[in-house]
């Protein structure tokens, strides 16, 4: 028998050993790694080889995966560029979430869904990845270009869009909703818009007492690690998004001089974290279920995107952005997100679905995240083609 702590270094090393085999077959097709970490939650949860169990454990790390995430994210926004096109943002994610809500009625009606229903898969199929999204951004040096910033804006407007959601689906489950939940959402609002002016037009931010330590390294380390986690903190719990919350600290960072190495130095912690996001969507994924009901699944992850593609191209080309622009986009923007599996928990944990229902989501969720890339990679191709021609 091995002790506890054999049996954490053995299972660590067939971790690392699955995700360095995986991703480099996946490089070989130029697909990401955060494929390969889902992919091998998919092989070693406890529907696969059974070596992790603890699926809650390894969710709860993914979570501060994905507030680094979002924390790196809000670094590189440009906060001039961001408000330039607010406006066209805000008019682009109100066109999408009126056609994904259209669009599930539509399929709704014909399938006799009730009204709850229809509101919460319309919520799930409007929000997309940012962790996905941005990360191709940066990969193909695209986060700075005009559709890049428009598309980091529409991102940030869904992450706003999170709390109405979620304030909307308690009301449909408990038929109230909590005036306190609104009045903290508008002034964590007002504070956003507020950081954002300061940083504009004070072109940087000074932290009292920050430039005293800027030779130390180490320390700096940890006062960054606190404001990123700090400002989650705090909005998770004015019950907003704590993801949203470390953007917030990701922009102050990035306007600070005295921090200007500091995103540099937290790769690592970045990789690691991230990592263990992606790894808890595939430990999450029941694959007897997805054998029972593969050809279904597969059905309703074409449709998703095909429809998310056709729906977010139509918002963009009604910003005026160009066909082969539009359709890039609606591309991108085809994914389910991350924040969608939260509002599929909620909705569980409300009843406003069955396991049934949840079990699907789930699976929906996770393959269009993990197949993502190849289908942008696939509509990026044709465009490229089509244009060289």
């Amino acid at each position: 028998m091995l002790g506890q702590g054999e049996l954490l270094l053995k299972s660590i090393v067939v971790l690392l050993l699955t995700i360095l085999l995986i991703s480099w077959m996946l490089k070989r097709f130029s697909q990401p790694y955060f494929s390969a970490y889902i992919l091998a939650g998919i092989l070693l949860g406890p529907h696969g080889l059974g070596l992790f169990t603890n699926i809650e454990t390894i969710a709860q790390i993914g979570s501060l995966g994905l507030i680094m995430q979002m924390f790196f994210i809000g670094a590189e926004i440009e906060p001039n560029s961001l408000l330039k096109n607010l406006r066209t943002s805000v008019i682009g994610i109100l066109v999408q979430l009126t056609l994904s809500l259209v669009f599930v009625a539509i399929i709704g009606y014909h399938l006799t869904w009730s009204i709850d229903r229809i509101i919460l898969f319309g919520f799930i199929i409007s929000l997309s990845s940012s962790a996905i999204i941005l990360e191709y951004l940066n990969k193909n040096g695209e986060m700075h270009f005009r559709l890049g910033q428009l598309t980091t804006g529409i991102l940030l407007v869904q992450d706003f869009l999170l709390v109405p959601m979620i304030m909307v689906l308690n009301f449909l489950a408990k038929g109230e909703t909590s005036f306190s939940e609104l009045l903290l959402g508008c002034i964590t609002t007002f504070l956003f818009f507020w950081l954002l002016r300061k940083i504009v037009l004070e072109k940087k931010v000074q932290l009292p007492g920050l430039h005293k330590l800027q030779p130390d390294h180490e320390l700096q380390v940890f006062i960054g690690l606190l404001i990123c986690f700090g400002f989650a903190w705090i909005t998770s719990v004015m019950n907003l998004s704590a993801a949203m919350g470390a953007m917030f600290a990701g922009m102050l960072i990035s306007q600070t001089d005295s921090m200007k190495w500091f995103d540099q130095s937290l790769i690592p912690f970045r990789v690691f974290f991230i990592s263990f996001f992606f790894l808890s969507i595939g430990l999450q994924l029941n694959f007897d279920f997805i054998q029972q009901n593969f050809s279904l699944i597969v059905i309703l992850v074409l449709l998703i995107f095909c429809t998310n593609s056709l729906i977010n191209a139509l918002a963009f080309r009604l910003l005026k952005e160009s066909w082969k622009n539009s359709v890039y986009a609606g591309a991108l923007l085809s994914q389910i997100g991350e924040f969608s599996l939260v509002l599929c928990v909620i909705a569980r944990d409300l009843n406003l679905v069955d396991n049934f229902s949840y079990q699907l989501t789930l699976a929906v969720i996770s393959l269009t995240m993990l197949l993502s890339s190849g289908w942008i990679t696939i509509i990026r191709a044709f465009l490229f083609t089509t244009n060289k021609k």
